[in-house]
C-alpha cells in the first residue's frame, strides 16, 4: 500500500517557523487540511509535492526519500502558479505530460476526458492568456490529474469555481482517492468531510486530527 511519511519535519522562513516537528503518515484516501489563513497548509502541501524541502526532518514516499520516483507519481495543483500565457491549454497539458514521462497519446485522451467532466473541454485549444481565473483553476487541476497519480496534493482546487463545477471537481477527487493518497485544502471541507479518511487541523506549527 502506498504511503507518505513525515518524520519530525520542521519548516521555517527566516525567523518565522511555520511547521514544527510534524510527524504524519498518509495512506490512500482523502485527507483534508483545515486551519486559519497563514497557518501552514500551503507550506505542508509544497513539502509533500517536493516543491520545497524541510529545514529539518525527513519525508519519504513508500519508504524512499529520493525525489525522482516520488515526482513521477505525483500530481500537484498549487494555489497560485504562473501559467505560460502563449500556450493553449492542450499544449500546456501535453508539456506537463512530457515532463512526467507519460505517453502523450494517452495523456491527450485523458486530458480531454478530465476537461470534459469539469466544463473546460470547449476551450482547450484556446490560449491561456484568454482564460478567466476559474478556467485557469480548472486547467491547473486537470494537469495535476494526468497519469492517474498515486499522490495528489491540491491547494484550494475549487477556488473561483461556481458551486456545480466545484462539486464536479470534488467527485473526481473522491474517485481518485479510492486508490491514491490525496491531500488537499478546500473551502468545501464541510461537504467533503464525510468522504474523507481524515481531517487535519494545521495551526501554530502543529498538525493534529480535527
Amino acid at each position: 500500500m502506498a504511503s507518505l511519511e513525515l518524520k519530525s519535519v520542521s519548516k521555517s522562513y527566516g525567523r518565522k517557523q511555520v511547521l514544527a516537528d510534524v510527524s504524519l503518515t498518509f495512506q490512500p484516501g482523502l485527507t483534508l487540511l483545515i486551519g486559519p489563513s497563514g497557518a501552514g497548509k500551503s507550506t505542508l502541501l509544497r513539502l509533500l509535492s517536493t516543491a520545497e524541502r524541510p529545514n529539518r526532518g525527513a519525508i519519504s514516499w513508500n519508504g524512499n526519500t529520493a525525489r525522482g520516483p516520488w515526482r513521477r507519481t505525483l500530481g500537484y495543483a498549487p494555489q497560485a502558479v504562473d501559467l505560460p500565457e502563449d500556450l493553449t491549454a492542450r499544449e500546456f497539458a501535453l508539456h506537463i505530460a512530457a515532463l512526467k514521462g507519460l505517453d502523450l497519446g494517452a495523456a491527450d485522451k485523458q486530458f480531454g476526458a478530465i476537461t470534459d467532466a469539469i466544463g473546460l473541454h470547449a476551450d482547450i485549444n484556446n490560449r491561456i492568456a484568454s482564460f478567466s481565473g476559474g478556467m485557469r483553476r480548472r486547467l491547473i487541476f486537470a494537469q495535476a490529474m494526468l497519469g492517474a497519480p498515486e499522490l495528489l496534493a491540491l491547494d484550494e482546487p475549487t477556488a473561483e469555481l461556481d458551486g456545480e463545477t466545484a462539486r464536479k471537481l470534488g467527485a473526481l477527487i473522491v474517485e481518485r482517492a479510492k486508490s491514491a493518497v490525496v491531500v488537499m485544502t478546500t473551502h468545501l471541507a464541510d461537504e467533503l468531510a464525510p468522504q474523507a479518511a481524515a481531517v487535519l487541523r494545521v495551526e501554530a506549527g502543529q498538525v493534529r486530527a480535527a
